[in-house]
């Protein structure tokens, strides 16, 4: 994984760890020497080589010559996260978005947007790679991620917990700017081909929108999660005040 920002993330993770730090010889002094104390800090090495070595460890020649070789990709456990989940809370569920990028970036919208978490099956699914954790701009080393065998079995437990589940559909459902969440709402993404698969829109209590200017095609699932999960935040926030 590369980049400063993802870095740092990581090394500031209560749940995620690296294996070591690699650092260009090329970045600012000051820059290097705060790797190297939070290295320390860690107890992990941290090795320091010039920038055609770095690029050609790293195999990327972008990252700013910043990069961290992360451990295994803890997941939350799905029961201890369910019973850890505050009264109001917000929860991700993705069916088959496969594409790190999308993933990455809608880690990304469940972090700013303070969300409780982001469930994804193991099966059919993109797991958490560098390149998810490079494109969450590190989120992924703070937002829960529960990775679970039956999609439709964690609906069920979520809705146990009091959840109220939504899938997000193009043309279906309640119009965003209309939607009034419960306390605890859980939205079901879908893949960009083939949408909310229909075990899982069954079990869902409900569907909403995103209402666009007529003649527009449907938005990007990431996109898409950025503006629902706005929209949700803003609703709780406001019904709270």
């Amino acid at each position: 994984m590369t980049g400063r920002h993802p870095v740092e993330e990581l090394l500031a993770s209560a749940t995620q760890r690296a294996r070591k730090v690699l650092l260009s010889d090329v970045i600012p002094k000051e820059v290097r020497a705060g790797f190297e104390r939070r290295a320390k800090e860690l107890a992990l090495p941290c090795l320091t080589c010039s920038r055609q070595e770095w690029e050609r460890r790293t195999g990327e020649r972008e990252g700013g010559g910043i990069a961290a070789e992360i451990a295994e990709f803890v997941y939350a456990e799905m029961e201890e996260w369910v019973i850890a989940l505050p009264e109001t809370a917000r929860v991700f569920l993705l069916d088959g978005i496969t594409d790190p990028q999308n993933l990455g970036a809608i880690v990304r919208s469940a972090r700013a947007f303070a969300f409780d978490g982001v469930v994804l099956p193991a099966d059919r699914s993109c797991p958490v790679t560098g390149a998810v954790f490079r494109t969450s701009a590190g989120a992924s080393a703070h937002v829960p991620v529960v990775q679970v065998t039956n999609l439709a079995r964690a609906i069920e437990r979520l809705q146990e917990a009091g959840f109220w589940l939504y899938a997000a559909e193009g043309e279906e459902g309640t119009d965003l700017s209309a939607f009034a969440p419960a306390k605890r709402t859980a939205i079901v993404l879908g893949s960009e081909e083939k949408g909310v698969r229909r075990l899982a829109r069954e079990r869902c209590d409900g569907a909403v929108r995103i209402a666009m200017a007529p003649g527009a095609e449907s938005l990007n699932v990431s996109v898409a999660a950025g503006i629902i999960a706005y929209s949700i935040r803003k609703s709780l926030t406001s019904s709270a005040g």
